[in-house]
């Protein structure tokens, strides 16, 4: 039985969402996301641990005395990303093709090691989201944040139950990705401190950036 949260097979239509993905989200990230990544990547410190890099769109962002482990489930999200690593000659990020689930990242990591944990637009695709929360409070040190950039469940009408209604075929589309997902609140309901978080509205989704820390 497949380990939950691992490495993501290989298939045509995941090539294919991977190949998609930078040209589909280009004017969102230029109109909006870029700024939010570079304002949450500003508090990336010392040993980090990047969720889901996608395509290495916040390799760019960090700062260079930050160490960084990045690591991406899907593999040719993975090849883009390690193309974009290549560009940069940044040898403080280290790119590992592997889900927060798999064996090969626990080996890297310990309990109470790492400063920060980051997640762009990942935490609404990760199936099983309380483990890997489990996870991030078991590497991260007492007073290491998580850093969050997540698009949420809205609360006006009819966004949200236009949300709700897509998610079943949304997710399958979107590589497992749902939209009606409180994360926002899942994530202090797991016992993150907020120490900084806001919410920004465009017309039909609302996305939330946080930092949040282990008490």
């Amino acid at each position: 039985m497949k380990a939950p949260n691992a490495k993501q097979p290989d298939t045509l239509y995941t090539r294919l969402f991977a190949k998609l993905y930078d040209p589909v989200m280009e004017k969102l990230e230029a109109r909006l996301l870029m700024d939010m990544r570079r304002s949450l990547l500003a508090h990336a410190r010392g040993r980090v641990l990047e969720v889901g890099a996608g395509t290495g769109v916040n390799f760019p962002l960090y700062n260079k005395e930050a160490k960084v482990l990045a690591i991406e489930p899907a593999q040719a999200m993975a090849k883009q990303a390690e193309s974009v690593l290549q560009g940069l000659g940044a040898p403080h990020i280290q790119l590992l093709e592997a889900g927060v689930g798999d064996a090969a990242v626990a080996a890297q990591l310990g309990e109470d090691t790492l400063d920060a944990v980051v997640s762009t637009l990942v935490l609404c695709t990760i199936p099983d989201l309380e483990q890997a929360l489990q996870s991030f409070r078991q590497w991260l040190r007492p007073g290491g944040q998580l850093l969050v950039l997540e698009h949420i469940h809205d609360d006006r009408q009819p966004q949200r139950w236009i949300q709700s209604a897509v998610t079943p075929v949304w997710k399958h589309l979107a590589e497992g990705c749902y939209l009606n997902r409180r994360t926002d609140e899942l994530l202090k309901d797991y016992g993150f401190e907020v120490v900084e978080e806001d919410y920004h509205y465009t017309r039909w989704v609302p996305f939330y950036t946080a930092v949040l820390r282990v008490g």
